[in-house]
Formats: structure tokens, C-alpha cells, sequence
């Protein structure tokens, strides 16, 4: 579903998409939650898609079609396309993951245990909260897991986002509300964590909630 265009776009997503761009971060647009009529909207007319997702108001699409559009491909690193974007919608900002970083994703409490191991070791890297419960771990990129890593972070509940996926970068609203910074890229100077040091440190909590 394509919605009328807002008259003033959020002044936060612009200004929070411009600040990830200059700091070399790709964005790309997403659908955002529409509370009045209670569904995500998208720019793509005819879109039947649901849920979030990566959105670009040039693509086409029939009366039937969903959203054919990745992150990737609907990913900037220009301020201009940046202003000339969420300067006309309220889009959501994505991160398309396995360029810049790689996140993992943990539910909570697990999420608290490995931050708190993480604590521990003096590493520090950007976190964000999502309100469905949700915490995204930023890390370096990795090289494609290896299956044993894949199985281990699947048995802890933990998944990894590298080439191919994306995550939402705050301010983004969902359905549940904003996607917030709990640890902000600026404070750690845009430094990530390691994802081996996250990897261990999901096995040394695993290992003390065994106790």
C-alpha cells in the first residue's frame, strides 16, 4: 500500500540517516509504521508486503506484488540521496548488514549476560534495543560463519546478520515503538565489537547459567 505523502517527515531520521552516512555508514529507506492506520506503509504503489521492509518510491510493482527491493540495492552512502529521500517520507533507516558491520541478534536476558561478560573484558561497541525485545550487538564484519559457529549461535538463540540481511538503525519506529541506541555508535567512536569476543562471551554466559 503506497501512502499519501507526509508533510513534514520526522526532522529525527534525517538527521540520524545523514549522521550514519558521514560516518560511512550505508542506509537504506524502509517501510515505517503507520499508527492511524495501523500497518507498515510503503512508497512502492501496490505493495502487499507487511511487515518492515527495504522500500524505494521509484520502484514498480502490480496491485499484487510484494516488494522486490533489498537493502542493498536501495542502500546510500550520499548525503543528497539522503536529503532528497527522508526529506519526502518518513522511512525507516536500515543498515544493510556484511559491509560496514555484522550485528547479532539476542533476546533478552540473554542479551544482559553477554553484555555483562562483555563488560567484563573492556569491550565496548554500539547496541541497540528494539522494542519487541530484541538487542542488536554490532560487531566487525566476519567472513562467512563457519557451520559450527551457525549451530552454536542457533542453540543460544543468538542470530547472526552478515551479506544479505539488514537490520532497522534508531530511530526507527515499529509496531511495538522506536528502535533506541542503549550504547550509541558516537560513544564508542564508531569502533565495533569483535564478533569472536561475542561468540565467547555467548559461551561463557551459557556456561555460567549451566552453574
Amino acid at each position: 500500500m503506497i501512502q499519501t505523502r507526509p508533510s513534514s517527515p520526522p526532522p529525527r531520521l534525517v538527521a540520524a540517516a545523514q549522521a550514519y552516512v558521514g560516518a560511512g555508514w550505508p542506509v537504506a529507506p524502509g517501510s515505517w509504521w503507520d499508527l492511524a492506520h495501523g500497518r507498515y506503509q510503503c512508497t512502492q504503489a501496490g505493495c502487499t508486503t507487511e511487515g518492515m521492509h527495504p522500500t524505494l518510491a521509484e520502484a514498480t510493482g502490480s496491485a499484487t506484488s510484494r516488494c522486490q527491493v533489498s537493502a542493498t540495492q536501495a542502500s546510500t552512502r550520499d548525503l543528497g540521496a539522503v536529503a532528497a529521500r527522508w526529506g519526502r517520507w518518513p522511512y525507516a533507516v536500515l543498515l544493510p548488514t556484511g559491509y560496514v558491520a555484522d550485528v547479532v541478534e539476542l533476546r533478552e536476558p540473554a542479551a544482559r549476560r553477554v553484555l555483562a561478560v562483555l563488560a567484563e573484558y573492556d569491550q565496548l561497541g554500539p547496541v541497540a534495543a528494539v522494542p519487541d525485545g530484541r538487542v542488536l550487538l554490532f560487531t566487525e564484519v566476519a567472513i562467512p560463519l563457519d557451520s559450527d559457529l551457525i549451530a552454536e549461535f542457533t542453540a543460544a538463540g543468538a542470530l547472526h546478520h552478515g551479506r544479505g540481511s539488514w537490520v532497522p538503525l534508531p530511530p526507527s519506529r515499529l509496531a511495538a515503538g522506536p528502535v533506541e541506541w542503549t550504547e550509541s555508535p558516537g560513544t564508542t567512536q564508531w569502533e565495533l565489537l569483535s564478533l569472536d569476543m561475542v561468540a565467547d562471551a555467548l559461551r561463557l554466559a551459557r556456561l555460567r547459567g549451566e552453574r
